[in-house]
């Protein structure tokens, strides 16, 4: 039986927030990223992607912090048996579901069970959550099943996908990357999205933003250098973009913003 201590849908705390619980929260923590996170794993530090989701189990140590919006939905839970090896979810890691949107919709409906009074409340929460576990547990199994009927492709775009991303400055079109595993650009879009649950422009702005922010903390560079050394050929666009997602323009980026505790 599966027993729901507290959740929340779509909660926002202050920008650049952190939640730091060196010896976890006592149960199981069910997160869903609503906005970009970074997740602290043993000695890495991961920079999700929207609706990104992980499940910490009881005991595991939990860190992560908004890079700037922190917005997420979530729930803390109890159960006898461990669901994530019961459904073959991944525990205490990073993950991406194939349907956000139902995962969205399950947490929703248990934030109004969890505070309502309704009859057979417990008996709902409990088959809310095991559906929420099983929807995830499906989708990561057909995703491995795709990966394991296209695994002659698989290391190619894992291959090319990171030297794209190490070398974020270069020209990377669409003509270069399907010319690089030899397919078609329809085709070379799909496997890309179910390898690696995004798309090329997606990853290579997010790498682009993250060298961007780097160089800016050496006082040599001007905007204008940055920008092309991050492969912006528009300091206009480059200008518009950073502010976006960083919520200030390049030239007023200066420090890291610290460290801190927060609510969840």
């Amino acid at each position: 039986m599966y027993q729901l201590n507290f959740c929340e849908y779509n909660r926002s705390n202050h920008d650049y927030d952190t939640i730091f619980r060196p010896s976890g929260s006592g149960d199981y923590l069910f997160l869903q990223f609503k906005a970009p996170m970074k997740v602290y794993l043993d000695d890495k530090i991961l920079i999700t992607k929207e609706n990104a989701c992980i499940l910490y189990t009881p005991g595991t140590s939990q860190h992560y912090q908004a890079v700037r919006r922190f917005y997420n939905s979530y729930l803390h839970f109890s159960s006898d048996e461990n669901p994530a090896r019961h459904f073959r979810i991944p525990e205490n890691t990073v993950f991406y579901p194939e349907d956000p949107i139902q995962i969205d919709l399950y947490i929703s409906r248990l934030q109004q069970e969890y505070f309502s009074a309704f009859p057979f409340r417990e008996d709902s929460i409990h088959a809310l959550i095991s559906l929420l576990l099983l929807s995830i547990g499906r989708g990561m199994n057909r995703a491995h099943v795709q990966k394991e009927d296209t695994g002659h492709l698989y290391p190619l775009f894992q291959s090319l996908r990171l030297q794209m991303l190490t070398e974020c400055g270069e020209n990377w079109n669409v003509e270069r990357l399907c010319k690089c595993v030899n397919l078609e650009k329809s085709q070379f879009y799909a496997y890309y999205r179910s390898f690696f649950s995004s798309t090329p422009k997606n990853d290579l702005l997010q790498a682009r933003l993250e060298k961007a922010k780097y160089l800016l903390s050496n006082e040599a560079l001007q905007v204008k250098e940055v920008a092309q050394l991050c492969g912006f050929q528009n300091q206009v666009h480059f200008t518009r973009y950073f502010k976006a997602c960083c919520g200030c323009p390049p030239g007023a980026y200066a420090q890291k913003v610290p460290l801190k505790n927060g609510v969840s």
